[in-house]
């Protein structure tokens, strides 16, 4: 900051000086001038700002301590825009005959930001850290039945399963196996210090505000062009885009970072530009099954009574596509899109009168603040409000911060909440086994209480079996359990809104909305 304030100050004398002096001469530019001027210029054109509306510091005791869109860490493979796994720090894999054992060939040359190299050795440190983590809650379901796990070589990683894991690969994507040097670790395996492999450092952060990066000039693809990022937090939607418009930040990125009442504002800017991408998120609505909701009649009435093309037209400005399923239309070949909701309002009565008669019912709808300052949820739930009404169901609509709105999914006090899922591993796996298995993660922490062993059955046999025609037909009827028994309805699929100034180049984001910030460019 302080070559910039001299640089200003420089510039504005030259200035001063030329438009005071009539005829003279200009000043001449010295050398050492000259070479402040073109650090502070190309330190200007490769720093950039981005908005996001939550904060991507995660914390040590969290398994990754960083959000995967910071570019500071990398998994062994990578989902494509299709959601089909591609190399990343693992180059290869191959499967035994029996479909048990799964041998990953890493990278060579990979070095972590510290410095040491990337080897089978390590790479197993960190898968069972994460098998065995706390905090994470699924990864026990997205690997399987581990027995055991070996450095064939020093780049050579085998994984053998007790029971086939035909998706392994695609399961092992982004969050699920994420590479830290063992440095980054105290005696408790929480991160102290995030040391990656990704394109770009972490230099600092600055609590409840921003984290700050650095380029990494080991990396072992492409160097990126930008010298540093910053990550500022920005949880009020009209701050962040204030924030765009002034330039005080360059970006904002991350699904829900720009609202779609938002999207013309910035259209209309000459220095703006929006952009749009089909992420695999879905929002919800989960159910409570414990109460009101555990006469299923009631709950495929709500499905029915909700206008989702109306939502997405008006709400959502067109920016979004109505549900098709709970699978996200990005993951192509597994969804089943015969199950999709609709909208029958008549229906909806009937089953309304079926469960409750003619009498008045109040249904709580609870509200995460800080999720709700990403999407429009408020303007849902009280369209909601406004046509649950008439089905003789009074809303009630509250809205609490993120601790309180957890707690009280755990503690079951609530009928129904709004919020989002993404398929992170692009496998219908992750969902069912979440949301719907009897002991998915998302089902005993949110109290749906839902509990079927022939689903459980399902999803256990899904997730082995070999034959993919087999397994397609599974997650299809699955789809169909789904669609019939809750305990989550979806809404719409989200395409999220981002932008950029018209500065920055290159930068796009993924299915998982990742910004691939080591292919930037400031111009």
């Amino acid at each position: 900051m302080r070559r910039i304030s001299y640089f200003i100050f420089f510039m504005v004398t030259v200035l001063l000086l030329t438009a005071c002096g009539g005829q003279q001469s200009p000043v001449e530019e010295t050398a050492e001038e000259a070479e402040v001027k073109n650090a502070v210029v190309e330190e200007l054109e490769q720093k950039l700002v981005i908005g996001v509306g939550r904060d991507f510091y995660l914390g040590s005791a969290n398994p990754t301590c960083l959000h995967g869109s910071t570019n500071v860490w990398e998994s062994l493979t990578y989902l494509n825009d299709q959601l089909e796994p591609m190399p990343e720090l693992s180059e290869s894999w191959s499967v035994s005959d029996d479909g048990k054992t799964w041998t990953f060939q890493l990278r060579q040359g990979v070095t972590f930001h510290d410095g040491t190299p990337l080897n089978a050795e390590v790479a197993i440190y960190n898968l069972e850290r994460l098998l065995n983590h706390p905090r994470k809650g699924n990864t026990k379901l997205a690997y399987g039945d581990i027995t055991a796990m070996e450095a064939k070589d020093e780049y050579t990683v085998a994984i053998t399963h007790a029971v086939p894991m035909p998706e392994f690969p695609r399961m092992l994507a982004y969050h699920e196996s994420p590479m830290f040097s063992l440095a980054s670790f105290d005696d408790n395996d929480d991160i102290i210090n995030p040391i990656g492999t990704g394109p770009f450092v972490f230099k600092e952060y600055i609590t409840d505000e921003s984290i700050i990066l650095v380029k990494n000039e080991n990396y072992w693809g492409e160097t990126p062009m930008l010298e540093e990022v910053v990550f500022t937090f920005i949880a009020d939607p009209s701050t962040r885009l204030a924030a765009l418009q002034s330039g005080e930040v360059d970006a904002l990125s991350d699904v829900g970072a720009v609202m779609p009442e938002q999207a013309s504002v910035i259209e209309g800017a000459d220095n703006l530009t929006l952009k749009t991408k089909l992420v695999g998120t879905t929002h919800y609505l989960f159910f409570n099954q414990n109460n009101l909701f555990k006469d299923n009649n009631l709950l495929l009435a709500v499905s029915h009574a909700l206008d989702r093309q109306l939502l997405v037209d008006t709400v959502l400005e067109g920016y979004g596509i109505p549900a098709k399923s709970v699978i996200t239309p990005v993951a192509e070949k597994w969804l089943n899109k015969e199950v999709a909701p609709k909208y029958d309002i008549d229906k909806a009565k009937d089953l309304v009168e079926k469960s409750i008669g003619d009498g008045e019912v109040e249904v709580k709808i609870l509200l995460n603040s800080g999720i709700s300052s990403r999407w429009p949820y408020k303007a849902i739930a009280e369209i909601m409000q406004h046509q649950l009404k008439e089905l003789n169901l009074i809303i009630d609509i509250e809205m609490v911060e993120a601790g309180e709105w957890n707690r009280r999914l755990e503690a079951g006090e609530y009928d129904i909440t709004i919020g989002p899922f993404t398929l992170m591993t692009g496998e219908p796996n992750v969902f069912f086994s979440t949301h719907m298995f009897s002991e998915g993660n998302s089902n005993k922490s949110r109290s749906y209480g839902y509990n079927n062993p022939k689903v459980d059955d399902m999803i256990t046999k899904a997730a082995r079996e070999r034959d993919q025609d087999k397994r397609h037909s599974m997650y299809l009827e699955l789809q169909e359990v789904a669609a019939k028994e809750g305990p989550v309805v979806p809404i719409y699929h989200d395409v999220t809104l981002y932008a950029v100034n018209n500065k920055v180049h290159n930068f796009e984001l993924d299915a998982n909305f990742k910004p691939h910030l080591g292919r930037v460019e400031i111009k």
